[in-house]
């Protein structure tokens, strides 16, 4: 888990057409055509506003162009924060003919579906964090292993750091986030992860015993439903929201910065969400994505399309415990780094004790999360909020010549690293043990071990 027009179209909008106006931008208003307002009903659409005018327009007065207002029940959202402005309305043809014939606006788009990128396993134990702090390939299978070995150099972990699970939700009362996890964005009423796809990646970014970057802050923001699908507009309204609360955040004592983790992605490319993405990054929100699992090209889907040289945005693929590319994983030149992402084990909605294996570029995506988060927290100065200097030391710090598999040319295949070599007498090298449930008050939960693709 979209654009505008001014004069000649506002009638355009409306039950009765006298005739086709030639859409040419900058008329737009609906004036000489007769009109009897606009007709309820229509797809949904995103509209942006062009973010390089010197006075974006104010959203209510574009609304009322097309006979629309700020409380009309076709109008969903309506955004306005630092980064962009537009709105996200039910329409019919005519009105997107008026909007996109507006000089003001830059994208009118219809709104499209969204699904997480993870595959489900039987339960077994973790190794991810072992692979991501170690110079050497883990030893032994992934789903037998019983203790790994976490290494680091920074005991901040991450603190300060805000990590927007942007997603279907998180159980932040679960016990490993240890009160760090709270509740920020949803696009319905109900904010509890009904999936437990975000609850997993919150775990593997920032959880207690399964986590990366485990003092870091959570943040539950929910686009996406029970079935780990959802629609592009309440993405972007969840992006919306993060801008907004980052920019309030950044005036607290103790704020390092903002990360936006999203493991999810959309068939085909969406220019309003890429937009949105690429905006929150120019406001210094580092952003991690999940590479996608179609086993095909990263650049043909968003949003790991903004990957590679294009941004500062950090696209993730998956390896298994071999280093092996994962065979549902997206490659190519879009892919920045590749991180665990097969038999992950991590924390599971239903219950504040239970665990779960997932599988996934969904699983590997976090793994890059936490470890910005920890470089975050380890040089506040360099990486807190330039999105460029973080992405540029995560792929200077990656492992070059670890990742085996055949991958689509021009990708580097580096496999993402928190800088330690995994040298377990060294200081603030700290062991990671996951026992038997009864013993630490863990268990996996009881859901389908089948592999189900969610993407």
């Amino acid at each position: 888990m979209k654009t505008f027009v001014l004069a000649a179209l506002l009638a355009a909008c409306t039950s009765s057409v006298l005739a086709a106006p030639t859409i040419v931008k900058g008329t737009g208003f609906i004036g000489n055509i007769s009109s009897q307002g606009h007709q309820s009903g229509g797809q949904e659409y995103v509209v942006l506003f062009d973010s390089t005018k010197p006075t974006p327009p104010d959203v209510a007065e574009v609304l009322t162009r097309i006979q629309l207002s700020p409380d009309h029940a076709d109008v969903k959202y309506m955004f306005n924060n630092s980064a962009f402005g537009g709105f996200v309305a039910n329409m019919k043809s005519h009105c997107i003919d008026a909007l996109n014939a507006m000089e003001d606006v830059a994208h009118v788009e219809q709104t499209v579906a969204i699904k997480s990128h993870a595959l489900q396993s039987r339960p077994g134990y973790p190794w991810g964090t072992q692979r991501i702090s170690s110079s050497d390939t883990v030893k032994g299978k992934a789903k037998d292993a019983r203790a790994f070995t976490y290494s680091f150099d920074d005991d901040k972990l991450g603190a300060g750091v805000d990590i927007y699970i942007i997603d279907t939700g998180v159980r932040t009362t679960h016990r490993v986030f240890e009160g760090r996890a709270r509740q920020g964005f949803s696009f319905e009423q109900n904010t509890v992860d009904g999936d437990g796809h975000g609850t997993h990646v919150a775990g593997t970014a920032a959880g207690d015993f399964f986590g990366i970057a485990s003092r870091a802050n959570v943040w539950a923001v929910r686009v996406l439903n029970d079935k780990g699908s959802g629609q592009s507009s309440d993405t972007i309204a969840g992006m919306d929201w993060v801008i907004n609360n980052h920019n309030k955040r950044k005036t607290e004592p103790g704020f390092v910065g903002s990360i936006m983790s999203m493991s999810w992605g959309i068939p085909g490319i969406a220019d309003t969400v890429n937009k949105v993405i690429l905006a929150a990054s120019d406001q210094g929100i580092h952003v991690s994505v999940a590479a996608g699992n179609d086993n095909t090209d990263a650049c043909e889907n968003t949003p790991a399309t903004n990957g590679g040289s294009k941004s500062a945005i950090i696209s993730v693929g998956a390896i298994d415990i071999e280093d092996k590319i994962a065979s549902f994983s997206n490659t190519g030149t879009c892919v920045d780094v590749y991180a665990p992402g097969v038999d992950i084990l991590s924390s599971w909605a239903t219950a504040d004790n239970h665990i779960e294996f997932l599988s996934g570029t969904s699983m590997a995506c976090p793994h890059v999360t936490g470890v910005m988060a920890y470089l975050m927290a380890q040089d506040v100065g360099r990486f807190g909020q330039d999105p460029k200097a973080l992405k540029e030391e995560v792929l200077s710090l990656a492992r070059k010549g670890a990742v085996d598999g055949s991958a689509i040319t021009g990708d580097a295949k580096l496999l993402v690293s928190n800088g330690a070599n995994g040298n377990k007498k060294k200081r603030g090298s700290a062991k990671w043990v996951v026992v038997d449930p009864e013993d630490n008050n863990f268990e996996a939960s009881d859901v389908d071990s089948k592999l189900v693709l969610r993407y």
